[in-house]
């Protein structure tokens, strides 16, 4: 009875392990659908924080209107507000949200009695940064220029004294410390919209983070199994010798091919999204060792092919170290995958 328990306890003590991705990905999931705190949130800049107040803040709006605007910081904060529940979710991963009171947007271009022809409404940040939005885009209710975040005044790094909410929009489009608006009749291009990131920065299923992340925790578990399963039988270690009955070599198969093919979807969606929105795939570590990972996994799939036709120790070697440093390399992609998702660090530029 022991013997029968002590391999199947074993193989379920593994799998809950390679679990733990999915785990997690589902208490983070549960985490966004909750209010962020404002000492939680996340913050990602370009250069340092500028210093402003509102004593010598000023809103200037001005450029393909008939009335230019100057607003300071207690009179725009007299203006009819409204309160949003928003997400903001950067491109990279990191997400929060929070509860934003400000003006609506389009309101304040109503003021300014928009001339034929405008196209884009640009955003200039205190510390140089720029983005813009379509006029379509900022005539959606929800798009604010906020100066609350759940209650209390904007933080500093969060954009004080006023900065954009536009909940539809990736977060490269949420500009902070915002000094100007400026109407345009062209289509405009931001800071990062001029190194390759996309302009059309709309949330959709194609930029959502949670389904790659799924995709990549699914396929470290396909992946562990497969691992573990061709182990068995291996001559490297006796470690996994011991595994139920069950895991025979039909098993590993399968297994792997699942591995195989959803390691390789989550890279091809991530490659495809990536180029969309930032117009260059491989700017991060995490990128690099998925690239890494896939490169190290085709020979293992190949000498594995090879291995069920040829019985030749060498090729069973070979396919058992590819596989492993393949492994290695996709469950870095995933400790790095969710660091990237709370930070946004290990970006090369």
């Amino acid at each position: 009875m022991n013997r029968i328990k002590k391999p199947s306890m074993k193989f379920t003590g593994i799998f809950i392990l390679l679990c733990i991705p999915l785990i997690a990905l589902t208490a983070l999931l549960i985490s966004r659908n909750m209010t962020t705190p404002n000492d939680d949130f996340f913050v990602i800049t370009k250069g340092e924080i500028p210093e402003l107040n509102t004593n010598s803040w000023t809103l200037i709006i001005d450029g393909h209107v008939n009335k230019s605007l100057t607003f300071s910081y207690s009179n725009f904060t007299s203006q009819p507000s409204k309160e949003v529940r928003g997400t903001l979710q950067c491109v990279e991963g990191p997400s929060g949200t929070a509860i934003w009171k400000g003006v609506p947007i389009k309101a304040l271009l109503n003021m300014t009695q928009l001339k034929t022809g405008a196209v884009d409404v640009v955003f200039y940040a205190a510390d140089d940064y720029s983005s813009s939005l379509t006029i379509e885009e900022v005539n959606d209710d929800n798009a604010l220029l906020a100066y609350k975040m759940n209650g209390e005044p904007l933080p500093v790094e969060q954009g004080f004294p006023v900065r954009v909410v536009a909940p539809n929009q990736l977060g490269y489009k949420w500009v902070k410390w915002v000094v100007r608006i400026e109407i345009v009749n062209y289509d405009y291009i931001g800071y990062w919209e001029s190194q390759g990131w996309s302009d059309n920065a709309t949330r959709t299923q194609l930029t959502n983070w949670f389904l790659h992340a799924f995709l990549l925790s699914v396929a470290f578990l396909f992946g562990g199994i497969a691992m573990i399963s061709g182990l068995k039988r291996s001559p490297v270690t006796e470690l996994f010798h011991d595994l139920p009955k069950f895991v025979n070599k039909k098993f590993h198969i399968t297994f792997s091919i699942a591995y195989f093919l959803t390691s390789l979807s989550a890279f091809i969606y991530w490659m495809i999204s990536t180029i969309l929105n930032r117009g260059a795939i491989f700017f991060t570590v995490h990128g690099i060792l998925a690239l890494l990972a896939i490169i190290f996994l085709i020979p293992g799939v190949i000498t594995g092919l090879k291995k069920s036709r040829i019985r030749d120790q060498k090729t069973r070697t070979w396919h058992y170290k590819w596989n492993i440093y393949s492994f290695i390399f996709f469950t870095s992609t995933i400790i790095l995958g969710f660091y990237l998702a709370f930070t946004g660090q290990f970006r090369f530029f």
